[in-house]
């Protein structure tokens, strides 16, 4: 499916933080999630718990359409959109209720843009772009949330390499882009002054390799491979090198989308696009997945299946986003309870239309309240 939207963005001439490990525990101030849709226009917002229903967040800031990629400063004060049919990115300010205000300036940036990754500082940040002309563009955000160019942009492909996502190390020392059509997992080291090296390192991956993930101890990187319906895993090295792991890759269901994993790092949760359930997994010491019991996602609305998730602070807590087709493609948020042993329960009180229309991307995010 990602395929089609790229024929679509070419139609029109023209695809993450990981903090330390820490255990779970009880959520008492709640937080913010904000969706968007690739094919429309809005970012809607809801204030939200583990335990709580959750409430609309007043306004709808309308960032622009054909928008993959949405991200939160790890601080939690700015959400960065960044719309492909005006290549930009664009900073608001989130309130103390959640709401969200255009502030600073936003920063053109110079192609298509599919994803964006902050480094854990909240100072520095990677935008990818280039449909046509594949970059890295590191920014580097102000005190009042305006993103400025942090040297030159970093190529790394020919045209089409740049449909790609990422993710920055815990430590903060490597930015790893999943890069789609050469099927390619591509390694950067992050300078002091927050600019990229060149590619250091391309591992093979399965096909379209998309939103790779860092467990939270720094031991082990995985991507999913959208085409191929699977996970591959890699060892981590002291330099940030990759190794992958026996017995990768992991099977999921069809068109697997962006992932998330537990805050101690012992489960992985991997939303299916072309699949009716969330696939599941126990990270072993070793970077192992054993496969848990699958769940489905919207089990009372034929063909809505999930895409994309975030995990709540306290670990207790996966939420989905998907589509449903019988809306005309808008989106539905979905609340699941993760249980001891891992396995995830779906909270059926919860389902949550948002106005928004087709989750493809990396559109939603949560913040915690500060």
């Amino acid at each position: 499916m990602r395929a089609g939207w790229v024929l679509v963005l070419a139609a029109t001439a023209l695809p993450g933080l990981t903090v330390a490990a820490q255990p779970a525990s009880a959520d008492p101030t709640g937080y913010h999630i904000y969706a968007h849709g690739f094919l429309s226009n809005g970012i809607v917002g809801y204030n939200a718990s583990d335990t709580d229903r959750p409430t609309s967040i007043q306004g709808k800031p309308m960032p622009g359409a054909l928008n993959w990629p949405q991200a939160p400063s790890p601080d939690g004060r700015f959400l960065f959109v960044a719309p492909g049919t005006n290549p930009q990115l664009i900073p608001y300010a989130i309130g103390a209720d959640g709401e969200l205000a255009a502030t600073g300036t936003p920063l053109p940036l110079p192609d298509v843009p599919v994803d964006i990754i902050f480094a854990p500082n909240s100072r520095d940040a990677f935008v990818v772009v280039g449909v046509q002309n594949a970059q890295v563009v590191p920014v580097r955000i102000g005190a009042d949330g305006t993103p400025t160019l942090n040297g030159s942009p970093m190529p790394f492909g020919e045209s089409l390499d740049g449909v790609a996502s990422g993710t920055v190390s815990p430590d903060g020392k490597q930015l790893y882009v999943a890069s789609l059509l050469p099927r390619q997992l591509l390694v950067f080291d992050i300078n002091a002054d927050g600019s990229v090296s060149p590619v250091k390192q391309r591992v093979s991956t399965g096909l379209n390799p998309i939103y790779p993930r860092v467990t939270p101890d720094g031991e082990h990187v995985y991507v999913v491979n959208e085409i191929s319906g699977s996970v591959s895993g890699f060892a981590r090295s002291g330099d940030g090198t990759l190794a992958e792991i026996a017995g990768s890759p992991f099977p999921t269901g069809m068109l697997p989308h962006v992932t998330s994993i537990t805050p101690d790092g012992r489960y992985l949760y991997v939303p299916n696009m072309g699949s009716g359930h969330i696939s599941s997994f126990a990270v072993e010491p070793n970077g192992v997945l054993t496969p848990l019991p699958d769940v489905a996602f919207a089990p009372d609305r034929p063909g809505t299946f999930a895409e994309s998730s975030v995990m709540s602070p306290s670990g207790g807590v996966l939420w989905a986003l998907g589509t449903d087709p019988l809306r005309g493609g808008e989106e539905i948020l979905r609340r699941f309870t993760i249980g001891s042993d891992g396995v995830l329960d779906l909270d059926e009180s919860v389902a949550v239309y948002t106005g928004t229309y087709v989750a493809d991307g990396r559109t939603l995010s949560l913040v915690p309240r500060r």
